[in-house]
């Protein structure tokens, strides 16, 4: 009957000790991020978006984020979606007010894609690891219409991650920018291209000099043959033969063996005479 007891005792004590080890559970603080594409393409006039995006998947503690724009061109307006607001948070049962333009929560990972997704986040794709869901920033560019076509604009944004500590305010924070090239490039679908000038730069009165379009190689259409190439004016040197001999013949191994006879020849009859004249000399003594 004692053993009934000290093992009910047992199984009540393995039940009830995680609770408080999980609720003293060390502070993991997880600021992982992920940026769309980096170089954005813009008609002047128009706007385009990059985007921004957080997940938290190795911490065990809410993530707040804010963000701001710390470098754009003159002119050119630049917005943050979802914009800075004010959430409201219980620490401990005590409400704090958070400035912030999102906050992530700790999430799963899955091995596949989620199909359902909860309003106001993304599914997000971790390389090697699966799937985990987190939230979405947008930052939306503005070009003006007077930008001369070829412009490029640099866009960076500061983003600030922070944990809350015990008393409510920011204890631990850390930051991490991201940086957006834009070009801004024309809208029509039609081509042309036009010769200025051959072997000099066309003269412009009061007009910017219009930037050096980069021409990418031509693909050749489906159902043609591709063009022939013009010959290379770099030759490929083949791998050289035998270094030639003063007669021009070249030079095999018998005949270097057999100018380097003589020589050995003499080599060994020298180390012979140091081996075999003591030996004699040392017979004669006897």
């Amino acid at each position: 009957m004692k053993k009934l007891y000290l093992l009910a005792l047992a199984a009540l004590l393995l039940i009830v000790l995680p609770l408080p080890v999980q609720a003293d559970e060390p502070a993991k603080y997880n600021f992982a991020s992920a940026q769309g594409a980096k170089e954005l393409r813009i008609v002047p006039g128009e706007e385009g978006s990059g985007y921004i995006y957080f997940y938290n998947i190795d911490g065990n503690r809410i993530t707040h984020v804010s963000l701001e724009v710390s470098q754009a061109p003159s002119g050119w307006e630049v917005t943050i979606e979802p914009p800075l607001s004010d959430t409201h948070v219980l620490v401990n049962e005590m409400p704090v007010t958070v400035v912030e333009n999102l906050y992530v929560e700790p999430w799963e990972l899955y091995p596949d894609e989620p199909g359902d997704v909860p309003e106001g986040m993304v599914s997000i794709k971790v390389p090697t690891r699966g799937y985990t869901l987190g939230k979405q920033a947008r930052i939306l560019i503005s070009v003006p219409e007077d930008t001369p076509l070829g412009t490029t604009g640099t866009m960076n944004i500061a983003a600030e991650a922070f944990w809350l500590g015990q008393s409510g305010s920011a204890a631990i924070k850390q930051a991490r920018d991201f940086t957006f090239n834009v070009t801004a490039v024309s809208g029509s679908t039609e081509y042309t291209e036009t010769i200025v000038s051959e072997g000099e730069e066309p003269e412009t009165a009061g007009t910017p000099e219009p930037s050096a379009p980069v021409v990418e190689p031509a693909q050749p259409t489906p159902g043609t043959e591709e063009p022939e190439k013009p010959a290379s004016s770099v030759i490929e040197s083949e791998p050289s033969g035998p270094p030639l001999s003063p007669e021009g013949e070249s030079e095999t191994g018998e005949n270097i063996i057999m100018d380097w006879l003589p020589v050995i020849i003499a080599g060994v009859v020298v180390i012979l005479g140091a081996i075999l004249i003591p030996v004699l000399v040392s017979r004669r003594r006897r």
